[in-house]
């Protein structure tokens, strides 16, 4: 039996995590809960109240210094945890392979492509019956479509406003990997696409100015893409945001399907529950749970974690993220998995995760129970947005995270903020549209600004001061308050007035487990943490504060290029032992094989460049191409008498002089 994930002194710095096996994660199965099923979504409920938001504070025990915040309560859905932290029975199955990719989502999807396309043998757990992969666009630099579109990103302008809207609080590693591996990225996903049946395909994005207020980065940066242009998605796929990605995120699982028969094992309703890692520190697989109890699955190159955030998670949310992020926020969240397991898998293991307060992907635009009605947008767009005291309190066109934060810091998180519109502002909201907000309780209106201040309870004074003064910006075409950009609003012109309740949206988590630039998972000493690896919302050491929603498309852009470059980093053996594939460079053979290098080969391998990523004066693993990197870690072993945990690479050099 191999030695388990949780180490007694592991477990007791992540014995806080317990209750969630105890709780919530008993219940883990094959569905998302069904909105309708409501006896099952309490009773879930009912068992993830036991845990309170400390026991998640509190995994790094004697290492934690909690911050005080103003205590608020989630109101966000409560997924089905998989994490236990300790097993309910026992493994009475054992299974082998290359990789194991935990979560079917985009960037899980992504990794199992590229991994698999490198030759590797793939599990794909899911615990969900369809892995989340919900978006409208992504990020890339230099792809071949932008090429062919004579788009040119300035990588320096990109990073420096990636490290800004950090505040600096990251380090450069997991951005620069993005900037420069994106494009490759994109162009082996069109290459995996074209293996498809329905024909997707990668176009740019051209976003337009006026959103984003900050102004919008895609005039500098036009990194933007996305899959409009594809002939296969239906018309709604344009106007429901997120529905584009989910089409791509099944035809990204029907690929793997047919195209990766041999290589790709893909299970749903299959969730893994731990991560093992060997007494040498490496990670070696998972223990994972299906209809037949728990089995082992081994992982020889490494597991990938591609599990999302936490936001289904509501003790994770209050735990770790601000109170004013969550309190009065509704969730625009198609799938009810992301419930923070690869994040507790990691941190169960001893990886590093971002700081507190973890950044949160808030937009302006939320309803109570949703992302606002796209019947309204027209509406609110022109309109001006108020608090309960009928005050102005932000630039109304600022980028999506910068009202939504503007919004949380008012009096009880946002609770009364409404948008004020009058007839002319609210062309495109149809009658119907209008009588289903109201019966909502949504919408009000008023023939003055004193009637609808009664009827939706603002402060009446406050907003015909705020409505006053609003209007004699137009006369300058100066907003002296907030400085909004007047020449694409319009000013209120008289008659009905109405308000709409408005509030902040959480559609994702974006903090997670540190990771270097091989999307290793790094641990408390900053080292990686041998045959771990982290892509997509799991992933951190990226974001601060927000999700920067006025920079195109990091989100995506992250998951895809990270899951590509995880499974590289996994299959070439950057840490731990690698395949063995044909096309090799000249001199690893005989490494691998233990044998003797001729002065011919050592040469060969030196016009290729050097390859051990590790040392310096061996250069980079970019040197070569996959394939002949396929060995590497076999061939440093031999070569440097090295491995993670063992001898030193010094050692190895005094070998290779003698």
């Amino acid at each position: 039996m191999k030695q388990g994930s949780l180490t007694r002194r592991n477990f007791v710095t992540a014995a806080a995590l317990g209750a969630v096996a105890m709780g919530a994660a008993a219940a883990t199965g094959c569905s998302a809960p069904a909105a309708k099923d409501e006896a099952a979504t309490d009773a879930a409920a009912a068992e993830g109240e036991s845990m309170a938001a400390a026991d998640y504070q509190n995994i790094y025990a004697d290492g934690a210094n909690l911050m005080p915040a103003r205590k608020a309560k989630c109101p966000g859905p409560r997924g089905p945890v998989a994490f236990e932290a300790e097993l309910q029975g026992s493994v009475d199955r054992e299974e082998d392979f290359d990789v194991v990719v935990v979560g079917a989502g985009i960037g899980g999807l992504m990794a199992a492509l590229k991994a698999a396309d490198m030759g590797a043998k793939v599990l794909v757990l899911e615990k969900m019956t369809r892995g989340r992969g919900c978006f409208e666009c992504f990020g890339a630099v230099d792809a071949k479509i932008q090429k062919e579109a004579g788009l040119e990103i300035d990588r320096a302008v990109l990073l420096d406003e990636i490290y800004r809207s950090a505040y600096y609080r990251i380090r450069p590693e997991a951005p620069r990997t993005y900037v420069e591996r994106s494009g490759e990225a994109t162009d082996f996903w069109q290459a995996m696409l074209d293996k498809g049946a329905n024909g997707f395909i990668i176009t740019p994005v051209a976003e337009a100015p006026a959103t984003n207020g900050m102004p919008a980065m895609t005039q500098f940066i036009p990194s933007e893409l996305g899959f409009y242009d594809s002939p296969c998605l239906p018309e709604s796929a344009g106007v429901r945001s997120g529905l584009s990605g989910i089409y791509v995120c099944l035809e990204m699982q029907d690929i793997a399907k047919s195209a990766y028969p041999e290589n790709i094992d893909m299970r749903f309703s299959t969730p893994a529950v731990q991560l093992e890692r060997g007494e040498d520190g490496r990670v070696t697989g998972v223990v994972a749970r299906d209809a037949d109890g728990y089995f082992r699955a081994n992982a020889a190159q490494g597991v990938i974690l591609a599990t999302g955030g936490y936001d289904a998670n509501p003790e994770m949310m209050e735990a770790w993220t601000r109170p004013e992020d969550y309190a009065y926020s509704s969730w625009w969240n198609p799938g009810w998995g992301t419930t923070g397991d690869g994040h507790m898998m990691g941190l169960a293991v001893g990886a590093q995760m971002d700081p507190i307060p973890h950044p949160v992907m808030n937009f302006r635009w939320g309803t109570p129970t949703s992302f606002a009605d796209f019947r309204t947008w027209n509406a609110v767009y022109f309109g001006i947005l108020v608090n309960g005291r009928g005050q102005r309190f932000v630039r109304e066109d600022g980028p999506f995270q910068v009202v939504s934060n503007a919004q949380n810091a008012q009096p009880a998180f946002g609770k009364n903020c409404w948008y004020i519109f009058d007839e002319a502002m609210s062309e495109g909201l149809e009658d119907g549209g209008f009588e289903e907000f109201k019966s909502k309780g949504w919408l009000y209106e008023g023939n003055t600004a004193a009637e609808l201040a009664e009827a939706c309870g603002i402060d009446a004074e406050g907003l015909q001061a705020t409505l006053d003064r609003y209007a004699g910006f137009f006369k300058n075409m100066r907003d002296e308050d907030f400085d909004r950009d007047l020449n694409i609003t319009m000013p209120f012109t008289g008659g009905k007035l109405y308000a709409f309740t408005s509030n902040s949206n959480v559609l994702a988590t974006v903090g997670g487990l540190c990771i270097d630039a091989n999307c290793s998972v790094i641990d408390m000493d900053d080292e990686p943490i041998p045959g771990l690896f982290a892509c997509g919302n799991v992933s951190g050491s990226f974001f601060a504060g927000n999700y920067p929603r006025h920079i195109p498309g990091t989100s995506i852009g992250r998951a895809i290029t990270f899951g590509y470059v995880a499974a590289e980093s996994a299959v070439n053996g950057t840490i731990g032992v690698g395949p063995k594939l044909d096309g090799n460079a000249p001199a690893l053979f005989a490494y691998a094989e233990g044998g003797a290098v001729s002065d011919e080969a050592l040469a060969n391998s030196e016009d290729l460049g050097m390859w051990n990523p590790y040392a310096p004066i061996h250069g980079s693993s970019l040197d070569y191409t996959p394939e002949q990197l396929g060995g590497n870690a076999m061939a440093c072993e031999n070569c440097h008498e090295y491995r993670a945990g063992g001898e030193t690479v010094a050692d190895g050099m005094k070998w290779l002089a003698e």
